[in-house]
């Protein structure tokens, strides 16, 4: 097991998030040490969830504007899974209001599938990833966003067309095509 100190910290800037260049100084299990020299992006934990309608075998997903991905040179605006930073709740309360605020969906639970650090060689940000299951019913609020900087479109592909947007290259979101193979890894909205 490697083992790990910080040796130096110095802040670059700190606006919405802490921008840092951190020394580290690793210990291997083998005994070698190394020191290491990164910029690292102090990021809020977020969490994404995946809806999906087993009666009409859709997913919901959300196109918005993203500057990161516009400046990384991804087509605009991108389609994703609804997700947003952990505000001092804990994941699974997260992901059920960001679901209601980006698409008007009200879900009473979600089931945690798994977490995934989203860049772990330059930024801190964890991410808590569920699913849960929607009707039409359940739709009862406008969705589209809450904050001044969101415009929000709602599309609800099958699996399969979500799958293929992928493969083409339209889903480009990490966490997005991670939720989206592990439903159809799991079979969630296959025929029963």
């Amino acid at each position: 097991m490697t083992t790990a100190k910080i040796l130096e910290e110095q802040t670059l800037a700190e606006r919405r998030f802490k921008l840092a260049v951190t020394t580290i100084e690793a210990t291997e299990a083998d005994g070698t040490k190394r020191v290491l020299r990164h910029e690292v992006y102090h990021h809020k934990h977020a969490g994404a969830l995946l809806l999906y309608d087993p009666a009409r075998r859709v997913v919901m997903l959300v196109k918005q504007f993203r500057a990161g991905g516009y400046l990384g040179g991804a087509a605009q605006p991108m389609t994703e899974v609804c997700a947003g930073m952990l505000d001092g709740d804990e994941p699974e309360a997260c992901v059920i209001r960001e679901a209601f605020e980006e698409t008007g969906i009200a879900v009473a639970a979600a089931r945690h599938v798994f977490d995934a650090f989203v860049s772990p060689g330059g930024t801190t940000e964890k991410l808590a990833c569920f699913i849960a299951p929607y009707s039409e019913s359940d739709k009862k609020g406008a969705g589209g966003g809450v904050d001044a900087d969101e415009h929000i479109a709602l599309i609800e592909p099958t699996l399969d067309e979500a799958i293929a947007m992928v493969e083409r290259g339209e889903i480009c979101d990490a966490k997005t095509i991670a939720l989206l193979y592990y439903a159809k890894a799991e079979r969630l909205l296959d025929a029963k």
